[in-house]
């Protein structure tokens, strides 16, 4: 197993540089090793995005 998913398995993931995009305002992007999605809470610091599951509740990726 790679150290890059052990580091996402405990939140540090790694932005994907050159695939982001800017969404009402703000950035959006991706992981490079696992592909959550992550927005850019504050400059230089990402978060991983709330999605909604299927309708039945909410959980981060």
């Amino acid at each position: 197993m790679k150290f890059a998913h052990i580091a996402c398995a405990f939140g540090r993931h790694s932005v994907d540089r050159s695939a982001v995009r800017r969404v009402h305002g703000g950035q959006v992007s991706r992981c490079k090793h696992c592909t959550t999605p992550l927005e850019e809470s504050m400059p230089h610091h990402w978060t991983a995005m709330y999605v909604r599951d299927a309708g039945l509740s909410g959980r981060r990726l």
